[in-house]
């Protein structure tokens, strides 16, 4: 054994074209470096690649058929004897091989180099044989590495089993059933509000109440602009004197004058319209101070815009509303609309507590669009509150609305449909 036959091996291992020059070379020029009787080299998958002394093993001889039983049956690399075997291929060792066998595994190649000799064999030998079958190993891999064409194919094959099996994942998830929900800006509002209107034309004269401010039944809310209506009053009361004061002299008259009854009854006609439109002017001043119907909470803008602000008869000015009897207003955009039932389910995420939602069940949604405060068009919708403490009055948020059960494919592309459909008029 010495250095310059183990360089040679190496050296003829790299340059070898084939995997079969390369077998040749293991099971016939190891000798060089160290003395067997026999050798067979044999893969993985393939079987006896090459048994010295022979240029090609047959594949069916009774031989090759037991040698690949046995080397199928050996795994740890080292020295091996017929003890090692089954017993029926025991037997046959004897008659087919010397009785020191050296198992021999090929780093980086499912492969082995089996070596068989009559003397035993030396510690010293293992590191000899290491170094090696890890050049055969190597040169194994590398002459059975795929060409960049196989590399290609393989790749494009694995690619298109990717992609059919994301293709096949994608149609599964797409028809998963999931719920079609919509976002809509949403207010909590009184459920039955008392709605306070101006009883007359008029200009608001002054309030006495406050924003949320806690009235009783009978209380005074606000109240308009006298002066118009006292004037009025106070030419009536004199027309109504003037009249009495006629109807006194005429029916004075009428006792010594038969002349003067006719007047009377013209009179009297006139006196009872004065009458009549004092009554009213009177009863017109006593509806100029607006008082509560109902005890609540009185609900109104900034007081100091409402003093001076002319109103017309019907106007709203404030609401009474209790503070818990509360509900859901939201406004859906035109865009957003979709198929919603009475009773679905709403949920309210609060600004103030958007980690803590309230659920409620919508009562109703409305047929027709309307303008909003902001000047923006939206459906109204109401839902009921379904948890015991409400939320108080006055409180934003954003509600989430829940339809039907609709594919995912329908609930990705429903608003990408909607604007090609309308971009391109189908």
């Amino acid at each position: 054994m010495s250095a310059l036959a183990l360089l040679n091996l190496l050296h003829r291992a790299r340059d070898a074209a084939t995997p079969q020059e390369l077998a040749f070379i293991a099971v016939n020029e190891t000798v060089a470096l160290l003395p067997y009787r026999q050798a067979a080299l044999w893969e993985e998958g393939r079987g006896l690649l090459a048994v010295s002394g022979v240029p090609l093993p047959e594949a069916n001889a009774p031989f090759t058929l037991w040698l690949e039983r046995v080397c199928r049956q050996l795994q740890q690399a080292g020295p091996i004897a017929p003890g090692h075997m089954q017993p029926h291929e025991r037997e046959q060792w004897n008659e087919w091989l010397p009785p020191h066998g050296y198992w021999l595994p090929l780093p980086r190649a499912k492969a082995a180099l089996l070596l068989a000799r009559d003397e035993e064999w030396r510690d010293e030998d293992a590191p000899v044989l290491a170094e090696l079958a890890h050049a055969y190993g190597h040169a194994l891999a590398a002459l059975r590495r795929p060409s960049l064409w196989a590399e290609w194919k393989a790749r494009a094959r694995l690619r298109r089993k990717t992609w059919a099996g994301v293709a096949i994942a994608a149609v599964v998830a797409a028809l998963i059933p999931v719920p079609l929900t919509v976002l809509a800006p949403a207010e909590v509002v009184a459920r039955d509000p008392a709605v306070i209107r101006a009883p007359l034309d008029g200009v608001v004269s002054g309030l006495a109440v406050r924003p949320n401010q806690r009235v009783t039944e009978g209380q005074l809310l606000f109240e308009l602009d006298d002066t118009t209506l006292r004037g009025k009053a106070e030419v009536a009361e004199k027309s109504l004197a003037a009249a009495e004061a006629e109807l006194r002299q005429v029916s004075q008259q009428a006792v010594f004058d038969p002349a003067a009854k006719p007047k009377l009854a013209a009179i009297v006609g006139r006196r009872e319209q004065q009458a009549a439109e004092l009554d009213y002017l009177k009863s017109l001043l006593e509806r100029i101070r607006v008082k509560a119907p109902t005890a609540g909470i009185a609900v109104l803008d900034d007081p100091s815009e409402w003093i001076g602000r002319p109103v017309a008869v019907g106007e709203k000015v404030m609401a009474l509303a209790e503070e818990t009897d509360t509900e859901i207003e939201a406004w859906l955009s035109p865009a957003d609309m979709i198929a919603l039932e009475d009773g679905a389910a709403v949920t309210i995420f609060l600004n103030v507590a958007p980690l803590s939602p309230v659920t409620a069940r919508l009562t109703h949604v409305a047929y027709e669009a309307s303008v909003r405060p902001d000047a923006t068009v939206a459906y109204r919708a109401r839902a009921r509150i379904e948890e015991d403490d409400k939320p108080r009055l006055g409180l934003r948020g954003t509600a989430r609305l829940s339809g039907g059960s609709v594919p995912l494919a329908y609930w990705l592309l429903r608003r990408p449909i909607g604007a090609v459909r309308a971009w391109v008029g189908w």
